[in-house]
């Protein structure tokens, strides 16, 4: 799925004049398995030279399949992903457990150690008590140590999916992104370095 998401941002790049949109200011992102999705297309533009992503937007990603969900702990009892379903949606995801530790897959896994200087600005969102809290907030570290972050913000006191049970937090998170969405458009730029929380 990475590759084939990949080449759908390609397409959508390199068809703007005959469709109509500005295929030069492009944003993407995503939330838990979206997320991974759009970190993994960041990724292969860095290696692939293109096309150039104004900002991607990690919100409550998976990134990190390599570490079983098991091993993964919460600040709450019984966190929103249970186990049985961090087994059906890693199998659904990528079924070849050998190939959850590539980078595209798991880049916030402390196997994948290359260097990121160029990849798109980033902003990650992250709830506190979500099992996959430090494999984002990791990955934002390692975001920012490459001058790629633009900003990290930790909701806290809530867990994975917390948009859909609290509507005004959503709506103020959604409008969090919106407005880094609209500025990585408006003046495309050196990422400004925010570690604020929503």
């Amino acid at each position: 799925p990475t590759r084939q998401a990949f080449e759908v941002v390609q397409w959508v790049a390199a068809q703007g004049a005959e469709q109509g949109w500005d295929g030069k200011r492009l944003t993407i992102g995503g939330q838990s398995a979206g997320g991974a999705l759009a970190a993994a297309v960041a990724r292969q533009a860095l290696e692939l030279g293109g096309p150039a992503l104004a900002l991607q937007v990690l919100h409550y990603p998976a990134l990190d399949l390599a570490t079983p969900i098991r091993k993964k702990r919460s600040s709450i009892p019984r966190p929103a992903l249970r186990p049985w379903m961090g087994d059906v949606f890693d199998s659904a995801y990528v079924p070849n457990k050998a190939e959850r530790a590539h980078r595209f897959v798991s880049p916030a896994n402390p196997a994948d150690s290359a260097n990121l200087t160029g990849i798109a600005p980033a902003v990650v969102i992250s709830p506190e008590q979500d099992v996959l809290h430090l494999e984002a907030k990791h990955y934002a570290e390692r975001l920012q140590r490459h001058g790629a972050l633009v900003a990290y913000h930790e909701i806290p006191n809530v867990d994975h999916a917390y948009d859909l049970r609290d509507q005004a937090l959503a709506r103020s998170v959604y409008t969090l992104m919106a407005q880094h969405i609209e500025r990585a458009i408006a003046h495309p730029a050196a990422p400004r370095q925010d570690t604020s929380c929503a």
